[in-house]
């Protein structure tokens, strides 16, 4: 599938070295941050998360709240559209780069900004030539990631999990806002990309130990009844 033939071995290379620099000090929308195995709050009404409490299991139950764990998010520890390395092109730039169907137009003589392509939207089936037009899209969100578990990783797997070429798709932009942070059984994209859709979900949650929610999970059943056998 494209998904690995194109991105898998040009994007990794350059992604690996970069997974270690440390917090950058932003807060969440809580007032704190991760760091290591511990939070730390730095505002007046800071709550803790219960991401290391003793108390809680491995594996979250059907009255799970998980809408309360979104404040906890901080976008610094699940970064990704940076210029790793350092060649003034952005994690989109690259992918933007490695995916047109067509050679690429910059907007500069540096070709640090990509303007025009052939790009097709797998989510939509739309085949965009104008590069402003798309954005990433993470096949699994990331605050959906953070708020089913993936809170108690260390910084080095979120940062993992954000640049996967597994993980990232380029959509259309109003395509991302009508999918934002939602799974499987609230969003899918266009009958001809549902099935490699949920197999990139069970795929993503497979490699990274990620809980799904039941409804996802059912949402994908229901999706793969009707796929080819692989």
């Amino acid at each position: 599938m494209f998904r690995k033939s194109c991105l898998t071995s040009a994007i990794c290379l350059w992604l690996l070295p970069t997974f270690l620099f440390g917090h950058a000090g932003s807060l969440d929308l809580n007032g704190g941050h991760y760091y290591g195995p511990s939070y730390h709050c730095h505002m007046t009404a800071c709550e803790m998360p219960d991401t290391f409490n003793i108390g809680r299991t491995s594996r979250d139950s059907l009255l799970t709240d998980y809408r309360s764990r979104e404040k906890f998010f901080n976008e610094d520890d699940w970064s990704f559209e940076v210029d790793f390395d350092e060649d003034c092109q952005s994690t989109r730039q690259e992918m933007l780069i490695i995916t047109s169907k067509t050679e690429v137009r910059y907007t500069n003589p540096r070709n640090c900004v990509v303007r025009t392509g052939e790009w097709l939207d797998e989510y939509t089936g739309e085949t965009f030539t104008v590069a402003v037009q798309i954005d990433i899209d993470h096949v699994i969100p990331r605050m959906y990631a953070h708020t089913h578990g993936g809170d108690r990783w260390m910084q080095d797997k979120k940062l993992m999990f954000a640049n996967d070429p597994l993980n990232m798709m380029l959509v259309e932009k109003r395509e991302i806002r009508r999918k934002q942070d939602r799974g499987p059984n609230r969003y899918l994209p266009r009958d001809e990309f549902q099935c490699e859709y949920v197999t990139l979900w069970e795929a993503l949650a497979e490699k990274y130990d990620l809980q799904l929610e039941t409804r996802d999970l059912s949402a994908i059943d229901v999706v793969k009844r009707d796929c080819p056998e692989q």
